[in-house]
């Protein structure tokens, strides 16, 4: 890349939950492996996300088998009682799981420990679902912005990220705040802030990415992501600065959601 090195590979195995910092990823159909392949779901099957219960950001998944397409998982918090589970396979009981834009899919069911574990954290009913990674869901064509599959990301298989864009917002906001508030899959250390602004077509290693369009934000940013408290910002700077709904290349279909990845 000539405008950058990649500093940084953030995978978040479960949607809206802690990431995992590693030093290669796999490049999927429908994203990095092993990356928001997993999602607590409500009674109603919608998916729960930092936007109802900010702690999940203090919650720590980790991969057991991160060369495999369906790892189970380990998964911890504080003063929790740690736990693991299964990979999801062709005989794994099957949940309907609801996505972010409604679409109902059939998803494993990690079981009845993942669910009271989730459902004492969040002190609500809540289950925990995997996707079968063969099966990963069509988008409605409204917000097939990428024309692939996703995970249980909201839209964006991939989301890229830089130092010197984020250093830009840092000295113009009311509070500092760091990169795992966007939660992106890849960081990019660059010297020229919005140089990404340029990137149509790059490669990292031996992946080829494409730029689809740059990426709206919800209020995650707001939610420190080693702690759950929420913040102001960056809300007010993007909104000052940067608030993507206004870039051209954005499709007006993105327009009323204004999501991230979760």
């Amino acid at each position: 890349m000539a405008d950058g090195t990649l500093a940084a590979i953030h995978l978040h195995p479960i949607k809206s939950c802690g990431r995992v910092e590693v030093l290669s990823a796999i490049v999927a159909g429908h994203g990095l492996q092993g990356d928001r392949s997993w999602q607590v779901i409500d009674a109603d099957a919608k998916p729960i996300t930092q936007r109802q219960h900010p702690i999940l950001a203090t919650v720590r998944p980790e991969l057991l088998e991160p060369s495999s397409p369906n790892s189970g998982l380990r998964i911890s918090a504080d003063n929790r009682a740690p736990i693991e589970v299964a990979p999801i396979t062709p005989d794994t009981p099957t949940i309907i799981a609801k996505t972010l834009f409604g679409v109902a899919i059939d998803a494993g069911d990690a079981g009845d420990e993942a669910a009271d574990w989730f459902s004492d954290l969040l002190g609500q009913p809540v289950r925990l679902v995997g996707a079968d990674p063969s099966r990963w869901r069509p988008l409605p064509e409204r917000f097939d912005v990428f024309d692939q599959p996703v995970s249980f990301a909201d839209a964006g298989p991939v989301l890229v990220a830089t130092t010197a864009s984020l250093d830009w917002l840092v000295e113009r906001s009311s509070e500092p705040f760091t990169m795992p508030r966007f939660r992106p899959n890849l960081v990019v250390d660059t010297s020229r802030p919005w140089v990404e602004d340029t990137w149509h077509e790059f490669t990292i290693g031996d992946a080829a990415l494409v730029q689809g369009l740059p990426w709206p934000r919800c209020a995650i940013p707001q939610i420190d992501q080693d702690t759950g408290a929420r913040f102001s910002e960056p809300a007010k700077v993007l909104r000052r600065y940067r608030w993507c709904t206004s870039a051209p290349t954005v499709r007006e279909a993105m327009r009323p959601i204004v999501e991230g990845n979760g």
